[in-house]
């Protein structure tokens, strides 16, 4: 842990609750809001609540929202909330105010009373209120219960990946996420995929007042073949994004909403550039699954294979890829929205474990880092997840309020995988507020909001440019010289690009010490950065008339050793 966690840790223990104290608020105490005094209302019919009563109804069935409301007051500090309720009707959603924080999450289906955890809140010791909203309405709420928390930092997780042999790029990237997760986020954004100009839009721009994100989203739908059959063209989006981060050093991560591979029905409403979603195919995952003599197997197998031709792209550029396909397989608890998950989640699973051997093993793919996306919402979500052996990085999509500070989706994925996996914003509707990490310990490893409109409307420029310049998160020019980076410098020793030979430059050398690969810091250009190159960088910079530092044997077995053990973590 570092001494920055451990000051965190310092700073809000002094602000924690009373140790262990719980503070319950009966929902029957609370005032409703409804059109009518039978939509929502107080009962007592159904037996294993608490205190006198519940409220039942949340219809969704009129214009009115249906709104219950109790005051509180707790001393100042971080508190866990739970809710107490029924929804004997299956999982539905629900909607929450608290304390002018927002959330959101899912009722399980129980036709008992049970409880659910509802996130972390930090109040300052003022009264306030606690709002639920119908959502997808028809259930009963028993109470609200705070209860003290303290502070959890994510621990630290191996940098071990899922592919074997992976490329010295990929294990660097995964590295670097990991020596900054629990203390820094990376700011991403998903390119606009209709915008083939520009990386970023100029409103995205305007938002963040040009500071430029370290982390990079496109997307393949438009190279599927049943689009491209219909005239649809990639056009040039791996190239676009290869170049950005050969210039800049950045990251990229990819997804795929892919287009069903046939099936496609082709109408109103259903247009065949809709056929990644479930509603607008009939292509049948399953059975394709079940029958690998079947035209549908074989063309899963065509699909994986042009998809794996662009990602080819990107390791014959260097450029290692955060690979998130097959995203949002479960939906919600009404159903899959997308065909990859319609078939349920053993047939999810089968076609990660297809597409993971047949990039990793028969297209030799060891630049991509696999990111699985879960839906901590949805009932049962653990039992979409592939498994440790073939993802490294868990993502999460949220699209919530502003003001939602992401603890409920953070700790519930905390609780499954905390030392065991990062856990990153895969995509986001808003930004998360800029306290999360100081006051909830929500340590995304990055962030990625999700297209311009999102971003602009969701929150003023003022807002997105505290968040993005927070001390926490890291922005393009705040990445290290990364070894994909390709740097044009007349200068020798000019590793970092910059125009000079400094000190800086030695950094570099040190980060990429090591590698067997084409870096920056590689000055001799021959496929590995070791002694070699920092002589080099030595004799340029000596001509300053600077006092050169010397890297003793016990100095660089020490970078050895140290990147040995970031290696095994």
């Amino acid at each position: 842990m570092s001494i920055r966690q451990l000051l965190l840790i310092a700073i809000l223990g002094v602000g924690v609750g009373a140790s262990g104290q719980t503070y319950r608020y009966e929902a029957e105490t609370g005032v409703i809001t409804s059109a009518n005094s039978t939509n929502t209302r107080v009962a007592s019919s159904v037996p294993g609540f608490s205190g006198t009563g519940y409220v039942t109804g949340f219809p969704n069935q009129d214009a009115v929202v249906d709104r219950l409301t109790v005051g509180a007051s707790l001393p100042e500090g971080l508190y866990d909330l739970a809710i107490g309720y029924r929804s004997p009707f299956g999982g539905k959603g629900y909607e929450l105010a608290v304390g002018g924080q927002s959330g959101s999450g899912m009722f399980p289906l129980s036709t008992a009373f049970d409880e659910i955890t509802a996130g972390q809140y930090y109040f300052d010791g003022d009264p306030f209120d606690v709002t639920i909203s119908e959502g997808w309405g028809y259930y009963d709420v028993d109470y609200f219960e705070f209860r003290s928390a303290e502070l959890r930092l994510p621990l630290p997780t191996p940098t071990t990946l899922s592919t074997p042999n992976p490329s010295p790029n990929s294990q660097y990237l995964m590295r670097y996420l990991a020596s900054q997760y629990g203390e820094n986020t990376l700011f991403g954004h998903q390119r606009e995929n209709g915008n083939p100009g520009a990386i970023l839009s100029p409103g995205v721009l305007n938002h963040t007042g040009g500071i430029m994100p370290s982390v990079i989203g496109g997307d393949l739908m438009r190279y599927s073949p049943s689009r491209v059959e219909r005239g649809d063209s990639g056009n040039g989006e791996s190239e676009r994004l290869i170049d950005w981060a050969q210039q800049t050093g950045g990251a990229v991560t990819m997804m795929w909403h892919w287009n069903a591979p046939s099936g496609l029905i082709d109408q109103p409403g259903q247009e065949w550039w809709r056929g990644f979603y479930t509603d607008s195919t009939t292509f049948d995952l399953g059975a394709a699954l079940a029958n690998p003599a079947s035209n549908e197997y074989q063309l899963l197998i065509r699909d994986i294979d042009v998809i794996s031709g662009e990602l080819q792209k990107f390791k014959q550029a260097g450029v290692p890829v955060l690979w998130r396909p097959l995203h949002e397989a479960q939906g919600n608890d009404s159903g899959a929205w997308f065909w990859w998950g319609n078939s349920g989640p053993e047939a999810l699973k089968e076609l990660w474990g297809l597409m993971h051997d047949r990039m990793t093993n028969h297209h030799g793919l060891d630049n991509l880092i696999w990111v699985s996306t879960t839906q901590v919402e949805a009932t049962d979500w653990q039992a979409w997840y592939p498994g440790d052996d073939l993802v490294d990085v868990i993502g999460v999509d949220v699209y919530s309020n502003a003001d939602d500070n992401m603890s409920a989706q953070w700790t519930e994925l905390l609780d499954e995988f905390d030392g065991e996996k990062m856990i990153a914003l895969t995509e986001t509707g808003s930004l998360p507020p800029e306290d999360v990490l100081e006051r909830y310990g929500v340590a995304f490893s990055y962030m990625l909001p999700w297209s311009e409109g999102f971003l602009t409307d969701d929150q003023t420029p003022a807002e997105v440019q505290g968040i993005v310049g927070d001390t926490d998160v890291i922005d393009l020019s705040e990445l290290p010289t990364t070894p994909w980076r390709v740097i044009d410098s007349p200068l020798s020793g000019d590793f970092d690009g910059d125009g000079d030979v400094d000190p800086d430059d030695l950094a570099v050398w040190r980060d990429h010490y090591g590698l067997q690969t084409s870096t920056p810091a590689d000055a001799n250009n021959d496929g590995r950065v070791d002694a070699a190159d920092y002589t080099v960088w030595r004799d340029a910079y000596a001509q300053t008339s600077v006092a050169v530092p010397e890297p003793s044997a016990w100095l660089l077995a020490l970078i050895g050793l140290s990147r040995l053990t970031r290696r095994g973590r």
